[in-house]
């Protein structure tokens, strides 16, 4: 497939797994690569990705080995026919696109919830922070459409008993994540802080929640994203798929 004179053509992993993205406007970070090894996915389970982007959670665990039938919603359309050549790329024929926001589509997929709904959402409250040019990367960090409150209480309401949701938000949002997935039936069940460096303050943090599940959560070791430049070993070993 060649690229549209306004995309790149990414090769990552080794040149395993090839990602189509815009020139401008929103493009995944390392953030969804973080994420998509934090997530346990068991087999035979059904996964739901809110916000996919360009798709690459979706697309990267396949390429992982998971060939579980998995389920992007994105908003954007440009995003979305983006999710699309990605997946026609690496040949994930169990993974499938839709467009639009969660809030529309719940309806016809609470017919078959999911055993585990997964969010790298946007960050950052509504007029708070500094703002990104262009439409694409303002909703992908903005909750103009998908707030805190809406990402959990949709995935609660997609979420078998007992299910699992996995996101990746700031450290300074902690306090609030909790409350309001409590707020939805959501129990925190396992915790692991991201930090740049050693010896630097976490940035971003990683959750995994279960739904109905009883109290008691495990705070894992620290994950450190550079030592002296470099990606840690752990971080690097990300972009192996597993070789």
């Amino acid at each position: 497939m060649i690229p549209s004179s306004d995309e790149t053509l990414d090769l990552l992993c080794e040149e395993k797994l090839k990602l189509v993205q815009k020139k401008e406007g929103y493009r995944f970070s390392i953030d969804a690569i973080l994420l998509a090894n934090f997530v346990i996915l068991k087999k035979n389970e059904r996964l739901l990705d809110i916000g996919t982007g360009c798709g690459i959670i979706p697309v990267y665990m396949t390429k992982k080995g998971c060939g579980n039938e998995m389920v992007g919603v994105e908003i954007q359309g440009r995003l979305f026919e983006t999710a699309l050549k990605n997946k026609e790329l690496n040949h994930c024929d169990n993974v499938r696109f839709l467009m639009g926001d969660i809030g529309s589509l719940a309806g016809g997929l609470k017919r078959r919830p999911f055993h585990v709904v997964l969010s790298n959402p946007p960050y950052t409250k509504a007029k708070t922070g500094r703002k990104s040019p262009g439409d694409s990367r303002r909703i992908a960090r903005y909750e103009s459409y998908l707030d805190l409150d809406m990402l959990l209480s949709s995935s609660s309401a997609l979420l078998f008993k007992k299910g699992r949701l996995y996101v990746i938000y700031p450290s300074k949002r902690l306090g609030e994540v909790i409350d309001s997935a409590r707020a939805n039936r959501l129990e925190p069940k396992r915790l692991r802080f991201i930090h740049p460096r050693e010896n630097e303050p976490s940035n971003l943090f990683l959750a995994e929640f279960i739904k109905e599940g009883g109290v008691g959560a495990t705070i894992e070791p620290p994950l450190y994203i550079y030592e002296n430049g470099y990606y840690t070993e752990e971080v690097a070993g990300y972009y192996l798929l597993g070789n």
